[in-house]
């Protein structure tokens, strides 16, 4: 048969009570140290957001004041009208299919035939 033996030493009242007040201030700590990192993080969260909020503010002012668009969308519409203020005033003579010249002539139609392809005015 064999002995065994406690590796914590004789149990006791006193023993019981120092375990189980280590125990205790343990799970408080533990619970100080979730309770401040948790803090913690909230607080650079929001620093990242006041960071990102002067950001765009800056960007956002700086477009009124010089008057330039601001975002994509703004930025595509303003050259999308640029471009159509330029070509506004060009006589362009374009048809759906390219550019159409008055001396063309009459649209024609083309059509396969048995004997071949066959235009007709």
């Amino acid at each position: 048969m064999s002995n065994t033996y406690r590796l914590s030493g004789q149990s006791g009242f006193l023993t019981n009570l120092m375990r189980g007040l280590f125990l205790a201030v343990a799970a408080i700590g533990g619970f100080f140290m979730l309770a401040f990192s948790a803090a913690f993080a909230f607080f650079v969260v929001i620093g990242l957001a006041l960071v990102a909020l002067v950001v765009f503010a800056f960007f956002w002012a700086r477009a009124k004041l010089f008057g330039k668009p601001f975002g994509p969308k703004a930025q595509f519409e303003a050259a999308r009208r640029d471009m159509e203020a330029q070509f506004q005033g060009m006589e362009l003579n374009m048809d759906r299919n390219g550019p159409k010249s008055k001396g063309d002539g009459p649209i024609i139609d083309a059509h396969q035939t048995p004997e071949g392809w066959s235009v007709d005015d």
